[in-house]
């Protein structure tokens, strides 16, 4: 077992029950022992720092077992797309579709980059909709918009875990790019005579810009899921014709009138929303990000060596902090200024913790989107 935790340093496992500390450059603190399920406490209580994720998070092929990953494929990949299908045709209807769907042009599914790749994607999309009226193929027009409304689902879904995948990459990237800035400072600390230094630099603008991709990822996908039930309630099955899905912000799921998904389902989610307490701070976070100078605040990493910061165990550490919130998510500001640290939380600690909380929340929404559309299924 071998871990990453905050400040920079890493814990491994040496033995049965027994542990060590250790910096970038291999130094180690003398081995402890504990059991695995109290790593976190004796790390925390004796050298103010957390375990957080496995180092296989780096790898060219993540491992993902520190999330929830599984359960957000079983959803948004295997489930949603195909319970979808089924509540909005009978089975008789989805076996016809199924038969004739790898008959659609594989422009639906490929094109739309590149210069002219609109003008490409409109010629095909209407020759083949004009082929659809006609007798030559077995496809109708009811056929082409049940394909481009579950098209449509499908996307949306897979976008929710590109910006989720892309913001775990960009977590394993800060947790790198910290310990870049330990390598490239930690000289200073001998030639200065001093056991901590403020570090400001490439490696530490790297870190700004991996926690401002991974915010406004996290962000992007809750408003992706609240465009998801957007859309699926926006689904006439009776009278089925395609329509591009609408930008819905995430706060904007309460103000959806009922007509697929009941008034039940909607205050549903939106209670779910409630409960995750952490997601105002988040997106408030994220808003800050675009339109202050919060990202500026994330370019400073303190560097040191057996400081206080790490109950001065003789290692080289990094420490870097998220701003103080209110109970409702909003910073602390006074005098122009919304960054401040009294709390001193880490940053790394506060990133994933943002990341677990995005994570189950979406998994809950994928659960409740798929058992209504499994109840409200078609015979």
């Amino acid at each position: 077992m071998y871990y990453f935790t905050s400040k920079g340093l890493f814990v491994k496992s040496i033995a049965k029950d027994r542990y060590v500390i250790e910096d970038i450059f291999g130094t180690c603190s003398m081995p402890f022992k504990t059991t695995q399920d109290k790593l976190n406490d004796v790390l925390k209580n004796n050298w103010n720092i957390q375990k957080l994720v496995s180092l296989g998070v780096t790898n060219n092929f993540p491992d993902l077992s520190d999330f929830d990953w599984q359960t957000l494929e079983y959803y948004y990949v295997a489930h949603i797309h195909h319970s979808f299908l089924n509540s909005i045709l009978n089975s008789v209807e989805k076996d016809r579709f199924q038969s004739i769907v790898g008959m659609f042009p594989l422009a639906y599914s490929e094109c739309g980059y590149g210069e002219g790749s609109k003008e490409t994607f409109e010629l095909i999309h209407n020759q083949f909709n004009q082929s659809c009226s006609g007798e030559a193929i077995p496809v109708s027009e009811i056929d082409l918009n049940v394909y481009l409304i579950t098209k449509q689902v499908s996307r949306i879904c897979s976008d929710i875990m590109s910006l989720l995948n892309r913001a775990i990459t960009g977590y394993s990237k800060l947790l790198m790019a910290q310990r870049d800035c330990i390598n490239d400072s930690h000289m200073a600390l001998s030639q200065m005579n001093v056991s901590e230094i403020v570090h400001s630099g490439k490696y530490s603008y790297q870190v700004a810009t991996e926690i401002t991709a991974l915010v406004i990822s996290l962000c992007s996908s809750l408003d992706l899921s609240a465009k998801l039930i957007q859309y699926i309630n926006s689904i006439k099955p009776d009278t089925l014709s395609f329509k591009g899905a609408r930008d819905k912000q995430h706060h904007e799921v309460k103000r959806i009138s009922p007509a697929f998904f009941p008034i039940e389902f909607i205050q549903g989610i939106t209670q779910l929303q409630s409960s995750f307490i952490e997601l105002p701070e988040l997106i408030q976070f994220r808003n800050d990000l675009i339109h202050s100078t919060s990202a500026i605040e994330l370019e400073k990493i303190f560097v040191g060596l057996g400081h206080k910061e790490i109950n001065d165990l003789p290692l080289f550490y990094s420490a870097q902090y998220s701003r103080d919130c209110l109970d409702n998510g909003q910073p602390h500001r006074f005098l122009g200024r919304d960054y401040f640290t009294s709390r001193l939380q880490d940053i790394e600690v506060k990133a994933l913790s943002w990341v677990n909380t995005v994570i189950g929340y979406q998994v809950e929404v994928g659960k409740l989107v798929h058992e209504h559309l499994k109840s409200v299924q078609k015979n």
